[in-house]
């Protein structure tokens, strides 16, 4: 990948070196082709054909070297080098520098090669073309550097869409998956005869759980009491499976409610724990969901793992982390301590304009 953007860059200065060889150069090689056909420059035609291609050709080479310098000191294909003043500031006198030495240089040796004589004496006029193809080769680095970084944030962000799409997915296949539904219709058909007020109400929260997933990917943040609504769900179709065996208790203050978080955070890590823990009458599993005083959600649970661990993507965690990198630049924050494990997630401030039922 490093190597084609580095072929790429390659071209595309070596095209801009030509470019600017030939602007500044423009009114020599007019006077030579005479495009006019009036022999315009009859008065004061002093170069020929060869002589103002080898201008060219010395301010061409010196204009390339300058963007080989800057690809080391700027580093323009480099999307995750951030320039400091310091970086800038060198980056401007190396150039200014490398300009003056580099100019003199070859038209030195163009002049060697073409037998011309060559004055040492100050040309206000060389300085204003030397520091005319400094400030190009700089602005055109910084432009080049602007826009590699736009593509990368674009690429990054198309890539977490995906990974939020995939997590989704992957939530929702785990729900509906044939061993899901199987036990979902046996528990359903139980409760059916043994208790139909009961059965009401989990097919009730198992419709809310589907049609919940279905409709997360509408709004990047949700509040935390509809998340908790629909959590809630979850949690009754889960306890509905393992019984007592399964203790989840909840500290949620009211003053959070409006807070926001991405929308399934709680029934990922909820899915994380019942996943990756044994559950029976000889390891019950506690999980606790609480608030904190620095505007933050916990979810704890004891560590009791499974011998033999399910499948999964392994991407639960670390989408919801890629999330809150991309709301607000923050991250979860995961521990284990005396056999339990926490993850701490942060809660958003609502924005004026956001309802708490979104």
């Amino acid at each position: 990948m490093k190597s084609d953007q580095l072929r790429r860059y390659i071209a595309i200065v070596a095209l801009i070196s030509l470019g600017i060889s030939i602007l500044v150069h423009f009114n020599s090689i007019m006077e030579v082709v005479d495009l006019a056909g009036e022999n315009l420059y009859r008065y004061r035609r002093s170069k020929n054909v060869v002589d103002v291609l080898g201008e060219v050709l010395a301010t061409c080479l010196v204009t390339f070297c300058l963007f080989v310098l800057n690809y080391y000191v700027l580093k323009p294909i480099n999307s995750s080098r951030r320039l400091n003043l310091r970086t800038i500031l060198l980056a401007v006198l190396l150039t200014l520098f490398a300009v003056t030495v580099l100019s003199d240089s070859f038209f030195a040796i163009k002049h060697v090669i073409y037998a011309t004589s060559h004055s040492t004496r100050f040309n206000l006029l060389y300085t204003f073309r030397d520091l005319f193809i400094a400030i190009v080769v700089l602005c055109c680095v910084f432009i080049i550097k602007i826009i590699n970084e736009k593509q990368a944030i674009r690429l990054e962000n198309e890539k977490l869409s995906r990974e939020n799409l995939q997590s989704q997915y992957e939530s929702l296949k785990n729900q509906v998956s044939p061993h899901f539904l199987f036990n979902s219709l046996t528990t359903l058909k139980a409760l059916i005869s043994d208790d139909p007020k009961t059965a009401l109400v989990y097919l009730n929260d198992l419709s809310q759980v589907l049609r919940y997933t279905l409709q997360s990917n509408e709004n990047q943040t949700i509040s935390l009491s509809a998340e908790m609504e629909a959590a809630k769900s979850y949690i009754f179709l889960v306890k509905m499976r393992f019984h007592t065996n399964l203790k989840i208790e909840f500290n949620i203050r009211d003053r959070y409610n409006h807070y926001r978080l991405p929308p399934l955070a709680i029934q990922t890590l909820l899915e994380n724990a019942v996943k990756h823990n044994e559950i029976s009458k000889r390891h019950p599993l506690d999980i606790t969901i609480a608030t904190t005083d620095n505007n933050s959600l916990v979810v704890t649970n004891t560590i009791q793992e499974k011998l033999s661990l399910e499948p999964g993507t392994g991407i639960g965690l670390s989408n919801l982390s890629k999330q809150y990198k991309l709301l607000s630049g923050e991250d979860i924050r995961i521990s284990k301590s005396n056999n339990i494990f926490r993850v701490e997630v942060p809660l958003l401030k609502p924005n004026p304009d956001e309802s708490s039922d979104r």
